[in-house]
């Protein structure tokens, strides 16, 4: 067990191992007074090998507060003013093509999408951008850490991060606090949070998905994989939004994401997870997210739901998003077909991460807890039957 410990510690690059002691991981552009409400409620509680990062957050936090109360001073008024036009939303699980769908969807000029920077710095982006970017992007990866996909502060990103540092609420902080997780679980769906932390998470829905459009004065389109369970939620802020779903097998789904928590937990964590918990928890939270997503997909008006396969996205792409632009009556596809021809010969090389194989007592409890999800997408719940 020892060997294994070194051989570990022995092949995580420098630079990761920094970024994991001192990143600010999820947390970059939280401001003082959140930071300090966030701390509060996990009791002021990071473990020693994470203080670093905690001061630096705590940095980044007194720098990002000026920034954040100047830009609401300046842009607030006109941010409530905007009425935010249908906003488009990629739901699926972590790991099942939701970052491939987005980027495809993206090539469509006639749509804007938040951007890693945004995401990061949700409250000061628009007054510390022109400074901060060129210093960031000095330090940045130009590939994700968990996979081969391109990375820049420039590229579409997920808007949970930006969700959490606005609202203190998301499940994605129950990898930052895992002593807390009970609690950031239930902001998964958020149909048993607490009612302050439902409301707190609407209104910075609404902020930022209002100042993302307004900065780019065009309709968005949004990915996240925590919206898979939000579709009631979401409703009620955007009625007329449209959904684009993407479903992968469950036994790929389980592999990818086994992998990428292993990789993301330790950069945003603040305290210790014990990994021996990661396999409980990737099939609780699968089972959790679309549990509540077949719970709510019947709330969404006829016109405004669509449904891929990640097998035939990657097989027929141009294919699958024109049925994709007919289906929820977009704008006409060929108009964006140029652009996403160019990006999917710009990115034919892409390397898939090589996962290991599945433990047959793990498959068995796959199978138990995600049976449903076989049965509504019809797939084999034999192995072998994967590449």
């Amino acid at each position: 067990m020892s060997n294994s410990k070194e051989i570990t510690k022995k092949t995580i690059p420098l630079t990761t191992r920094l970024t994991r002691g001192f990143g600010p991981g999820c947390l970059a552009g939280i401001r003082f007074g959140d930071w300090c409400k966030l701390m509060a409620a996990n009791s002021f509680h990071v473990d020693f090998p994470y203080w670093g990062k905690a001061c630096h957050i705590t940095i980044s936090s007194l720098c990002t507060s000026p920034f954040a109360w100047a830009e609401n001073l300046v842009y607030g008024s006109s941010i409530k003013m905007t009425k935010v036009e249908t906003p488009i939303f990629i739901l699926g699980s972590w790991r099942s093509g939701t970052t491939h769908l987005h980027n495809l969807m993206c090539q469509d000029e006639r749509y804007a999408a938040p951007d890693l920077f945004q995401t990061m710095y949700p409250s000061s982006y628009r007054l510390a951008r022109w400074w901060w970017e060129p210093i960031l992007s000095a330090v940045t990866p130009r590939k994700r850490f968990m996979d081969n996909v391109k990375m820049s502060l420039r590229e579409p990103a997920e808007d949970e991060m930006a969700l959490g540092i606005l609202a203190r609420a998301s499940n994605s902080l129950s990898w930052v606090f895992p002593d807390n997780a009970a609690r950031y679980d239930e902001h998964l769906s958020f149909e048993n949070a607490d009612e302050k932390d439902r409301e707190r998470f609407k209104q910075a829905l609404q902020f930022f998905v209002a100042k993302v459009q307004q900065t780019f004065n065009r309709p968005l389109i949004l990915k996240s994989p925590n919206h898979t369970a939000r579709i009631k939620l979401i409703l009620e802020l955007f009625p007329d939004a449209k959904f684009l779903h993407i479903r992968r097998h469950p036994y790929d789904v389980f592999r990818s994401f086994q992998h990428m928590a292993s990789q993301v937990i330790p950069v945003w964590g603040l305290q210790e997870f014990d990994m021996k918990q990661l396999e409980e928890m990737v099939i609780e939270t699968y089972r959790n997210l679309y549990q509540a997503y077949f719970d709510q997909k019947s709330l969404i008006p006829a016109g405004q739901f669509h449904e891929v396969a990640y097998e035939d996205l990657t097989a027929k792409p141009i294919q699958e998003l024109e049925q994709t632009y007919q289906t929820l009556q977009l704008p006409s596809f060929e108009e964006a077909r140029p652009k996403v021809e160019a990006y999917l010969e710009n990115t034919g090389d892409y390397r898939k991460n090589k996962h290991v194989e599945i433990p047959a007592s793990t498959r068995k409890r796959i199978r138990e807890e995600w049976q449903f999800c076989f049965d509504a997408w019809g797939y084999e719940q034999d192995l072998s039957e994967l590449g």
